[in-house]
């Protein structure tokens, strides 16, 4: 009489953990991306609620939100800039009242009083680097506003921070920057005489040619052809060489000190820059969503490509000479959000001419949707 078998075999038991195992392997992609998809969406409708807001901020004042208010620093005793972003004067139209009526509008976002350092309660330096006359404003500043954040990408963006009773509290950062346009500095192969052409501006009360206030009459391409905002990939907010080379960081552009070069050519010498560790610039991409003058991206650069600052004409406190460029953790492209309020996505092979084209409102360039 044969013996009934109980349970299964080395073999049979080793066959079924194979299959489960290729289960696996089959569905963690599909996982991943539809996870993926679903943080594209969020992003996406994080963009949607920016352009919403827009829209409304425009009925209310009749032009868009300033990059800042930039006033002159002649002595230690001037007043404070409002060097506020123009997120910070989006927050009533996001329903993000509460943060906003938090804002001492008195004092500037960061650097308002010319001085560099930071400080904490108990009269010491710490890292906020936001100037002393940050301070009272260091609640606001470290709030984390999700609608300003791609859940995408996990960079901190930043390592600022305020001490407060012998805490530190890290400032804010965000994910969607605001469309400067192309190079202020070089347009064509001929000085733009400092002019910005993108349709961020600045209310400036002693640079006449940054006092261009835009409102929807500037829109000559159409507001469904001209970007606003789009995306970046934040920085891992670590001093060189610590960083990784990766979209988060800023590598100086491999140009010689005084050339002039136009935007294809800034391009191409961005490009051309090794990705190197001795080539890195600063990986603070994202920090501090309040203030005006780190909240700008330009379209010198096509999609996801590598960030280059101007080592050979300097910095702007106002953001408005960057090569920094659009970038995002989201397969094949960027998110980009136009005047009219649709979000589009660009792919990051897109050709630079129509790239170019979307960056400015009233050059008269015509853009075919197919060619984005």
């Amino acid at each position: 009489m044969s013996r009934k078998r109980q349970g299964f075999t080395l073999i049979e038991l080793l066959v079924v953990i194979a299959i489960i195992a290729v289960l696996i392997a089959l569905l963690l992609p599909a996982v991943q991306s539809a996870r993926e998809a679903a943080r594209r969406s969020t992003c996406t409708n994080n963009m949607k609620q920016l352009g919403l807001a827009m829209a409304n901020y425009v009925s209310t004042h009749d032009y868009i939100p300033p990059v800042c208010i930039d006033d002159p620093w002649l002595s230690p005793n001037d007043p404070p800039h409002q060097n506020w972003s123009i997120h910070a004067r989006l927050l009533p139209y996001l329903e993000q009242s509460q943060a906003y009526n938090a804002i001492n509008w008195t004092f500037g976002a960061r650097w308002s009083d010319g001085n560099s350092m930071g400080y904490s309660d108990d009269g010491t330096i710490d890292g906020a680097a936001g100037g002393t006359n940050s301070m009272p404003n260091f609640t606001v500043l470290c709030m984390t506003i999700n609608s300003f954040l791609c859940p995408s990408d996990p960079n901190p963006g930043t390592s600022g921070t305020f001490k407060l009773n012998g805490n530190n509290k890290l400032v804010g950062a965000f994910s969607y920057p605001y469309n400067i346009g192309l190079n202020r500095h070089i347009t064509g192969g001929n000085t733009n005489n400092w002019t910005i052409n993108g349709p961020a501006y600045v209310i400036s009360t002693w640079d006449s040619r940054m006092n261009n206030p835009v409102n929807m009459g500037t829109f000559q391409d159409g507001t469904s052809t001209t970007a606003i905002f789009s995306e970046w990939v934040k920085g891992q907010a670590l001093p060189p060489p610590n960083n990784r080379n990766n979209l988060g960081m800023v590598y100086n552009v491999n140009a010689s000190s005084g050339q002039y070069l136009t935007d294809v050519q800034f391009m191409q010498a961005c490009m051309a820059t090794p990705i190197t560790s001795a080539n890195q610039n600063w990986s603070w991409k994202g920090e501090w969503w309040g203030f005006g003058g780190t909240s700008i991206y330009s379209h010198t650069m096509t999609p996801n490509r590598q960030s280059c600052a101007y080592n050979d004409i300097g910095q702007d406190g106002r953001g408005t000479i960057t090569l920094v460029s659009a970038s995002s953790l989201h397969p094949g492209g960027v998110n980009v959000l136009f005047m009219d309020g649709t979000v589009r996505f660009i792919k990051s092979g897109v050709n630079y001419i129509p790239w170019y084209a979307i960056a400015t409102p009233n050059y008269g360039e015509v853009v075919d949707a197919n060619q984005l």
